[in-house]
């Protein structure tokens, strides 16, 4: 009976996490998309990190809106590959200050900003032999935490930029994220 309400707890926290970033990503959306944007302000694309706790390589695919000349937006999604059972997928919502500008090439850049990862553990059923079996265990939740971290854009070419990033979250189990995108500037 403990086991179950638990795992209705843990059920419960799952869908207010869930249910709050919705609401959230839609008043952002909403405030956004109600501006009138500067398309050539938007630059967007995708890269490789590698996420020192869990220990795995990742994909990242974002989007970044510079606001003014020192103040940027940006959205990301980044799929962790799988490993020892272990999903994740984060969704990134930062905000950038631009504190050096070389020129028009390389600027560096602090971030802050709000972090949800995503996790799902699938342990399959294992056979142990003279008919028994272990059950199939699965478990899945969130963590809201917090962005920390450094980043440059490094103009290549007209339309193409090069932006490493350093990222800390700071939640129930932290990590540090290296990487680096290709962005497409609009």
């Amino acid at each position: 009976k403990n086991l179950n309400s638990h795992k209705m707890k843990n059920l419960n926290s799952h869908k207010m996490k869930r249910n709050l970033l919705i609401c959230f990503t839609l008043i952002l959306s909403t405030n956004l998309f109600s501006q009138s944007f500067d398309i050539s302000k938007i630059r967007a694309g995708g890269g490789l990190m590698f996420a020192t706790e869990i220990k795995n390589v990742g994909l990242t695919l974002n989007g970044t809106y510079e606001i003014t000349e020192q103040w940027e937006g940006t959205l990301a999604f980044t799929h962790i590959f799988e490993k020892d059972y272990f999903k994740w997928n984060v969704l990134d919502l930062d905000g950038h200050y631009v504190f050096y500008k070389q020129d028009e090439k390389l600027n560096v850049y602090g971030l802050a900003g709000l972090s949800f990862t995503f996790w799902k553990v699938t342990i399959p059923a294992m056979d142990l032999g003279y008919g028994f079996t272990t059950p199939e265990i699965t478990d899945t939740g969130s963590d809201i935490g917090l962005n920390i971290g450094l980043g440059a854009t490094y103009k290549l070419t007209d339309k193409l930029n090069l932006s490493p990033e350093m990222r800390f979250t700071i939640i129930d189990g932290s990590y540090l994220r290296i990487g680096a995108t290709l962005q497409y500037m609009f």
